[in-house]
């Protein structure tokens, strides 16, 4: 007696659920793609802040270090009682307003030397300065926006050639307001409104550095350095450092 099996036949997709298929498809790999590209814009975003902030931190605390310096003496002009601009006729501090890289402000920073055996004085360039006695050195420290960096230029001793070098990158402006004592009242100006630099006691910077891509944000993000607002062209991000530095000297 012969036994009728049923046959089992493999079939294949039709087209219609190939078609459904690839489209189920292209939507997981449209969602994957996405959150790669939004990741990655995550983390340039992350990547680049970071190290605005790190610029930001050694750029304010060089500044402070150059800026401190105004006016130091060695210590045989201190025995011997000579102020400053007592004994060399110049301004142990000075500056310009907006005649910089994207009208950025410059400080000038003057100072002397350290005598031998009485420990280190550097100027910007980080040069040992010794100051003799009979022939006492002074160094003249710059700081300036140029090229996009905060640049340092020394000469030392002062009438020497200059030195320049760039000491932070992706510096776009630096604005300077000098606290100047008139009567019991401390005023903050620009330097081209100081009347009396011997006056000034302290000295307000704010840094702008920005991030080294473009294209982090969907559009320009607009930044307030001095009371002032600015919108730029570009969409790369920025950050405003600001400092008060008490002159020791």
């Amino acid at each position: 007696m012969n036994t009728l099996t049923p046959k089992h036949r493999q079939h294949g997709m039709t087209l219609i659920e190939i078609m459904v298929a690839l489209v189920i498809s292209l939507f997981l790999l449209a969602g994957l793609l996405q959150m790669f590209i939004a990741t990655r814009q995550s983390s340039r975003i992350q990547e680049n802040l970071s190290r605005v902030q790190e610029n930001g931190r050694f750029g304010i605390e060089y500044i402070n270090r150059v800026v401190r310096q105004a006016g130091y003496r060695s210590r045989t002009s201190i025995l011997n009682g000579f102020g400053f601009k007592q004994k060399f006729g110049v301004d142990r501090i000075g500056g310009s307003n907006n005649d910089g890289a994207n009208n950025s402000d410059k400080v000038i920073v003057r100072f002397e030397g350290e005598n031998a055996n009485q420990g280190e004085v550097r100027n910007c360039l980080s040069q040992v300065i010794t100051s003799a006695i009979s022939a006492p050195v002074i160094s003249i420290d710059t700081l300036s926006i140029n090229n996009g960096n905060l640049q340092c230029q020394a000469v030392t001793p002062a009438g020497a050639a200059a030195q320049t070098q760039p000491v932070l990158e992706n510096a776009e402006d630096m604005q300077i307001l000098y606290g100047e004592k008139k009567g019991i009242n401390l005023a903050y100006v620009s330097a081209n409104n100081v009347q009396t630099w011997d006056n000034v006691f302290s000295v307000r910077i704010s840094l702008l550095l920005r991030t080294a891509d473009d294209n982090l944000v969907e559009a320009p993000q607009p930044y307030t350095i001095n009371g002032v607002t600015t919108t730029p062209t570009d969409r790369r991000l920025r950050r405003v450092f600001t400092a008060t530095i008490a002159l020791r000297n």
